[in-house]
């Protein structure tokens, strides 16, 4: 009977879904204009402050999309933890949010201001929005007991708003 027991909790165990610790999306910091755009002096400035914001958090993933704007904005949190960018694909979002939710730790992952929001909505189940003008928003998904949990965050001055 307790090697039945035993059997049935660790098949259980088996079957509980690890959660990582917290996902921080944002969007890209200011960019130019054009197809690919690089960052401006002032998005420069922005990548630079949410790698101070974001570096005490340890993250152990950054995941960008193919972009110039995307991958220059977590450049600085790159070499400040020395953890590498990633690359995932912004048109296959539903696969890539179970992807993260069986991943650990901290991941950062920056997006755009289309498909921030609907990660985070496919993650969390909470409904954000980031207009076309908006750079400084900063979420941050938790899970309390399996339940999900959105904190929001600006990096003009990295205090929860």
């Amino acid at each position: 009977m307790k090697i039945l027991l035993l059997m049935l909790l660790t098949l259980a165990s088996l079957t509980v879904h690890a959660l990582p610790e917290q996902i921080v999306l944002i969007r890209h910091a200011e960019k130019m204009t054009g197809k690919d755009p690089e960052l401006t002096p002032q998005g420069q400035q922005r990548a630079q402050r949410l790698a101070t914001l974001l570096a005490p958090l340890n993250p152990k993933k950054l995941f960008s999309t193919d972009y110039h704007r995307t991958r220059q904005t977590l450049a600085p949190l790159s070499a400040a933890t020395s953890v590498p960018v990633q690359l995932y694909n912004p048109k296959a979002l539903a696969d890539f949010a179970k992807q993260l939710k069986n991943d650990s730790g901290t991941i950062v992952v920056a997006g755009h201001s289309n498909t921030t929001p609907e990660l985070i909505k496919l993650l969390s189940g909470h409904t954000v929005s980031i207009h076309e003008d908006e750079f400084d928003k900063v979420f941050i998904v938790s899970w309390k007991e399996g339940k999900a949990i959105l904190e929001k965050r600006h990096s003009n001055e990295g205090k929860a708003q």
